[in-house]
C-alpha cells in the first residue's frame, strides 16, 4: 500500500480535487474502505430515512461488466474498489412494512429523496477518500443501463445505481479544473443572470489556458460543447426504465 500523508482538510481536498482515472494496481484494505464508507454515512439524510445503500465491487469480471455497461469506461476495471452508491426504497418500504404500514413510492417527491440521499453520501464517500490520499472519480454512466447493471449487482426492485465511484491509489492525480466564475454561479439574496458574455468570456479564456498548461489542445470553447453535447436529451428511457424499477414521478 502506498505511504499515506497525514489525513487533509475538507478544505485542502476541494481545493486539489479532481476526477482520477489511472489507478496503481495497489488494492485498498478493507479496514480503510470501511472507515470511508462509516465517515461518509455520517451524510446528511432527508428526515434520516438514509434512502441509500452502497454495493462494494472488488471482483474483477463483475467490475468489467460494469465498465462494459458504462459505456467502456476502463478505470472501472483497473481501479481496485468500485462503489455503486444506489437510490434505495426497497429498504425503506421493508422497514414500512415491519411497522406495520406500507410506503407510498409512486410519487416524485420520495424519489427525489433517495436520489439527493444518495448524492450526498456518495460525495461524502469521495470527500474521505480523497482526504486519504486515494484517488476517486464518479461514474453517471451506471444510468446507461439501469436494468443490465441492476443484474450485475442483484439489485431488487426499488432499488437503481445514481452513479458509481471508482476508489484507488492515483498513478497521478490530474490538475483540478477550473470552475465558472463566482459571479456567474453566486447570488445574493435574489437570482440575477448577471453579465454571462464577460463572465463566460473570461472562463473560456481560463479553460483554454489550463488545457494547454496540461498539454492539451484546447480545441473547443466549453460553451460550445455545451450547446453540441446536450442539444439533445441524454438517456431518454431512463424514466421509464426506473419506474420499472419501482421509482415513481407524479
Amino acid at each position: 500500500m502506498p505511504d499515506t500523508e497525514a489525513p487533509l482538510s475538507v478544505l485542502d481536498v476541494l481545493a486539489r480535487r479532481a476526477s482520477v482515472r489511472d489507478y496503481l494496481t495497489d488494492d485498498v484494505p478493507e479496514a480503510l474502505l470501511e472507515q470511508i464508507l462509516a465517515a461518509a454515512r455520517r451524510a446528511p439524510t432527508s428526515s434520516n430515512l438514509q434512502a441509500y445503500s452502497f454495493v462494494v465491487v472488488r471482483d474483477q469480471a463483475a467490475r468489467e461488466k460494469l465498465a462494459v455497461l458504462a459505456g467502456n469506461q476502463k478505470h472501472i476495471s483497473t481501479a481496485p474498489v468500485f462503489v455503486a452508491v444506489c437510490a434505495d426504497l426497497r429498504r425503506l418500504g421493508r422497514v414500512a412494512e415491519h411497522a406495520g404500514g406500507s410506503l407510498a413510492k409512486d410519487h416524485l417527491e420520495i424519489t427525489l429523496v433517495a436520489c439527493i440521499d444518495a448524492a450526498l453520501v456518495g460525495m461524502c464517500a469521495s470527500l474521505a477518500a480523497d482526504s486519504l490520499c486515494l484517488g476517486t472519480v464518479m461514474i453517471g454512466g451506471m444510468r446507461n443501463d439501469p436494468d443490465g447493471v441492476a443484474a450485475v449487482l442483484g439489485l431488487p426492485a426499488g432499488v437503481f445505481v445514481a452513479f458509481g465511484l471508482c476508489v484507488g491509489w492515483p498513478k497521478s492525480r490530474p490538475e483540478p479544473k477550473p470552475r465558472l466564475p463566482a459571479g456567474l454561479v453566486v447570488h445574493r439574496e435574489r437570482y440575477a443572470d448577471g453579465d454571462l458574455d464577460a463572465g463566460l468570456a473570461d472562463y473560456e479564456n481560463v479553460m483554454a489556458a489550463h488545457h494547454r498548461a496540461v498539454g492539451r489542445d484546447p480545441d473547443q470553447p466549453w460553451a460550445e460543447r455545451v450547446a453540441k453535447q446536450f442539444a439533445k436529451p441524454n438517456r431518454e428511457r431512463l424514466k421509464q426504465i426506473l419506474e420499472g424499477r419501482g421509482f415513481g414521478f407524479k
